[in-house]
């Protein structure tokens, strides 16, 4: 007759189960399944514990647990009744209230020091929690004020400059306002011109063939090409201003920053000469020179003045000398008689 142990095995090898299986279902650790099977009940913790772990291995593999136990009755050792009591569930039900007691005792005996840690972390929490607000909305409060008194300032600084520009601007406005009458004719009268005093002449997509002659003479002639320029600074002593173009249509013209809209109105496409005459720009030359003349002028009429006046003195200085020549001669005369 196989041992218990051999037949445990040969049924748990029939069943195709492994020693794992049976401890995941049985929760029996594995070497004592396997020293049950290899008949080394001394590997257990007890009596008790072989009967029990044989009954439940059994009942995994497919027998019964109190029949293998009665056939193999010599084979298992019996359970001591005090080691039964011990190991019972009455005696385990026990053991847990008590150890249930001594641990709610313990739990009680500790309770006083859980409340005191618990009270002074919540302090701490509500201290912290206080403190940051505090920080937190005074610190923001700062940053507005800084904020506000920036901005302000840069507001200050800004209208400043906004109203040192428009001082500056004004004047400057003042100074440079040309004026381009139209006479017909693609003429035109320029007053007013002073520091700016360019003429540009541009193109848009063609090539264009132009000359621009100053106060009759030619400064500048050539082929302006597609979307090209060409600049002119006039003289102070300008009086007159002709600019020749190949082609009026795509052809630009610029004074002293202003566009002058000139086109041939029949002929478009042919060849144009737009003339400016400038007003006021040697007045004052003029004047100076009106004002030379009028000096030099006044200066001759008085040196004529004084050299009448130096002669009328000769003239009445002879004739008192003779006067008094012939009184002379009348006295002697008159002496020798």
């Amino acid at each position: 007759m196989a041992d218990i142990g051999d037949k445990l095995r040969s049924a748990r090898k029939a069943k195709g189960m492994s020693i794992e299986d049976v401890e995941k279902i049985t929760k029996i650790q594995r070497r004592y399944l396997t020293a049950i099977e290899n008949n080394d009940f001394d590997q257990l913790p007890g009596d008790f514990y072989v009967r029990a772990f044989i009954r439940q291995f059994a009942d995994v593999v497919g027998l019964n647990g109190k029949e293998l136990l009665a056939d193999y009755k010599s084979e298992v050792p019996e359970a001591k009744p005090e080691e039964y009591v011990e190991n019972s569930i009455d005696n385990k039900s026990e053991k847990i209230k008590e150890t249930t007691n001594s641990r709610k005792g313990m739990w009680r005996s500790y309770l006083p020091q859980i409340a005191t840690v618990v009270g002074v972390v919540l302090v701490i929490l509500v201290v912290y929690i206080v403190y940051t607000r505090f920080f937190t909305g005074t610190n923001q409060q700062s940053a507005n004020q800084a904020e506000n008194v920036t901005v302000s300032s840069s507001r200050i600084k800004s209208s400043k400059s906004k109203a040192s520009s428009k001082k500056k601007s004004t004047p400057k406005s003042k100074t440079s306002e040309v004026k381009i009458a139209s006479l017909g004719n693609n003429s035109y009268r320029v007053s007013g011109m002073k520091d700016d005093r360019t003429l540009t002449l541009g193109t848009n997509k063609n090539e264009v063939w132009a000359q621009i002659l100053v106060n009759g003479s030619s400064v500048w002639q050539g082929t302006l090409k597609a979307n090209g320029k060409h600049s002119v600074q006039l003289p102070q002593n300008v009086n007159s201003v002709s600019v020749q173009m190949g082609n009026s249509v795509s052809t630009t013209l610029t004074l002293a920053g202003k566009k002058v809209n000139a086109h041939n109105s029949t002929n478009p496409a042919s060849p144009m000469t737009v003339r400016f005459t400038f007003s006021g720009q040697n007045s004052q030359t003029t004047s100076t020179q009106q004002s030379s003349a009028t000096t030099q002028s006044s200066t001759t009429t008085n040196n004529v003045n004084t050299q009448t006046q130096q002669n009328q003195q000769g003239t009445q200085n002879t004739q008192n000398t003779q006067g008094q020549t012939n009184t002379n001669q009348n006295n002697g005369g008159q002496s020798n008689r």
